[in-house]
């Protein structure tokens, strides 16, 4: 999906990728992350929010909520971070790593909500009453005012299998009401997810994000406040962080332009470059296809092409089709089109694709310097953000 990119905008990035995994400094399964260039497109992003007046979390979990890479960022100017899912805020968290959002899209489990609490997430997403209640509870025992946005769900919105979930119109205004009135907590305003989605070649806002705009307006007007947070996270970039402003939000939650990698980097050359490849190896070749090492495929990576360095002479190199993964596969292997091909057992195979690293086994090199022309292999870690020795 970002092969071509990738080659043409970061040849360094290409370079330093094969030139590690030839030098068996890292192994197949395993993606690189050029640091320097994850720096300089997070404080592009910090720029843009600044001069448009929006506030940004960043989201790790495509990176493979790496505690590193989130403290490089938050030094690159976006300072907190939105945990999908409370594992995510603990690894961070106690990585010292400031939260700003949990709880969307995943609600945070009773028995975690303590520890959560405690270092302090600057908003927490709630669905229902009851997981509100027991926010509450718990903000009340540890002393403090737990700030709260309610997820909003309209009739026509568009909502991801397995992430239903969220107040109906008709109860936007009791559920706003309950949260005011819980000690212990203060109602900060409202979100959807997701608020702007790819299509045809731009990003253009959602169903949801009209939810979250109307849901806005009669909160405020209704009960006479003012939200702190009209939260309109899913393919923020810096092309698309203008289009939060002009729609009335105030919060946005980049993740895969930290890396160049949302769809409209695939089709266009914006402001943030790519920062991320996926390296494996030709493990054998049978017919016409050659089997690469997984355990990093993604089934809605859309893999179209994979670039080919021969293991004894780096310097001949060949793009070839790749086979993108189908639900009835486990990644032991990738295919790659062999015909026709002087392909060999052992060759480096890099992929650049859309991923989520916290679904994988993969491993995850951060790699410093490639940009000044001097790689320096910082650490390796696995995909849940944890160092491997």
């Amino acid at each position: 999906m970002f092969l071509e990119k990738t080659i043409t905008r970061n040849p360094a990035l290409v370079e330093a990728a094969i030139a590690l995994h030839q030098q068996c400094v890292i192994q197949p399964d395993t993606y690189v992350m050029d640091l320097d260039q994850i720096e300089n497109n997070t404080r592009l992003l910090a720029e843009e929010a600044k001069k448009q007046g929006i506030s940004l979390y960043m989201m790790t979990k495509q990176i493979g909520r790496n505690p590193e890479l989130a403290k490089r960022i938050a030094l690159a100017g976006i300072e907190q971070a939105v945990a999908v899912d409370p594992w995510e805020a603990l690894v961070l968290a106690k990585a010292g790593v400031s939260l700003g959002h949990v709880g969307h899209l995943v609600q945070i489990p009773d028995g975690m909500i303590a520890e959560i609490l405690s270092y302090r997430p600057e908003v927490v997403t709630v669905f229902s009453i009851e997981k509100a209640k027991a926010i509450s509870e718990e903000a009340q025992k540890q002393g403090f005012i737990q700030k709260i946005l309610i997820r909003v769900v309209g009739e026509r919105d568009r909502l991801y299998p397995g992430q239903e979930g969220g107040f109906l119109e008709e109860d936007w205004i009791s559920t706003a009401k309950s949260v005011m009135a819980m000690p212990g907590l203060a109602l900060a305003g409202v979100t959807a997810f997701p608020c702007f989605l790819y299509e045809e070649g731009s990003v253009k806002p959602t169903e949801n994000c009209k939810t979250v705009q109307r849901a806005a307006k009669r909160i405020q007007s209704e009960l006479k406040l003012k939200l702190e947070q009209v939260n309109m996270p899913s393919a923020n970039s810096v092309e698309t962080i203008r289009q939060i402003a002009e729609l009335g939000g105030t919060h946005g939650e980049p993740g895969h332009a930290l890396t160049g990698t949302t769809p409209l980097h695939a089709v266009r050359d914006l402001p943030e470059l790519p920062a991320m490849v996926y390296i494996s190896e030709i493990s054998h070749c049978m017919g016409e296809k050659a089997y690469t090492y997984g355990g990093g495929f993604y089934r809605r990576s859309n893999v179209e092409k994979a670039l080919v360095a021969n293991a004894k002479d780096p310097a001949q190199r060949v793009v070839v089709d790749a086979d993108e993964p189908i639900a009835e596969m486990i990644d032991y292997y990738g295919m790659i089109d062999a015909s026709d091909k002087n392909l060999h057992v052992g060759d480096t195979v890099l992929y650049a694709f859309r991923t989520q690293i916290f679904m994988t086994r993969s491993s995850v090199a951060l790699v410093a310097g490639i940009q000044s022309g001097k790689p320096e292999l910082v650490g390796i870690y696995d995909g849940l953000g944890r160092k491997k020795d």
